[in-house]
């Protein structure tokens, strides 16, 4: 795919992922949330959701890399993880040519339900996604509060093994954004958090020098408002607490009544939320 300026769309060659790598830190250094990306970082978050490094699709003018988009298959199901263009080739057109190969690429690979995710307030991202077909259907928030020590916070939480969590999970986040449902981000997760369980749902905590994170907290459908959500937060900020961590992260958690109640009862403030919007190609 080629337009009138000389751009072409085309799959990444693994040999230049240095340079996609690079091209990324620019494309993202006007972000809401600008990041400086890294190798390990754009491979870790491909293999948490299941990516492949063959599917992502780049924007190249004169031979260099303007941009790319990461589309993610799983059966019928498709997920835009990432797409951007460098800011001095921006509203010439390349984004919407990445969105609509990569949408080609996730047809032709039997596709027919694809989703992304959008930062509220990015109205340039989100303008472009309306256009090319996608609704939004629901949002998400990331919140931040901070650890606590709690005397007592119900039945204390076991140990949880990858196959205990495993299948926690796939009842709890059945109705939760694309990224957080699929088993590889859980796996992902798992391997550098510790794992709990109680009858009736999970809980994962990682810290990083002085930040933790909750990464799942997970209650089947059956027991919830029973209170175990609320045990299971307090069991897990505990447990921060007792690390060391200044200050709690959790991303992509439902913004729905029974969340709500939860952040404020903890002090968890909303830090940003992300409009997950969906197009049946």
């Amino acid at each position: 795919m080629m337009d009138a300026g000389g751009t072409v769309i085309e799959r990444l060659d693994p040999s230049r992922l240095d340079e996609l790598i690079e091209v990324q830190t620019e494309i993202f250094t006007d972000y809401i949330m600008p990041m400086k990306v890294t190798r390990e970082f754009f491979l870790d978050f491909l293999m948490s959701v299941g990516g492949d490094l063959r599917n992502v699709l780049v924007a190249t003018r004169n031979g260099k890399i303007v941009g790319y988009i990461n589309p993610v298959i799983d059966a019928r199901e498709g997920w835009i993880g990432g797409v951007g263009v460098v800011p001095s080739l921006r509203k010439r057109g390349i984004g919407t040519m990445l969105m609509k190969a990569g949408e080609e690429l996730c047809r032709s690979k039997g596709v027919s339900d694809l989703y992304l995710e959008v930062i509220e307030g990015n109205n340039r991202a989100q303008k472009l996604y309306q256009r090319l077909g996608f609704s939004a259907t629901r949002k998400f928030l990331t919140a931040e509060g901070r650890p606590t020590k709690f005397e007592g916070f119900g039945a204390m939480p076991g140990r949880a093994s990858m196959s205990d969590i495993i299948a926690l999970h796939a009842k709890s986040y059945k109705d939760t954004c694309w990224q957080r449902r699929k088993i590889e981000s859980l796996v992902q997760s798992a391997r550098a958090s510790d794992c709990y369980k109680v009858e009736g749902g999970f809980v994962m905590t990682r810290t990083v020098d002085t930040s933790g994170f909750i990464p799942f907290l997970g209650v089947l459908p059956e027991t919830r408002g029973k209170g175990i959500g609320t045990s299971l937060a307090r069991f897990a900020l505990s447990r921060l607490w007792e690390q060391g961590a200044f200050k709690v992260v959790l991303y992509n958690v439902n913004e729905d009544l029974p969340t709500q109640r939860m952040l404020d009862k903890f002090d968890f403030k909303v830090t940003m939320k992300q409009v997950e919007m969906f197009r049946r190609i």
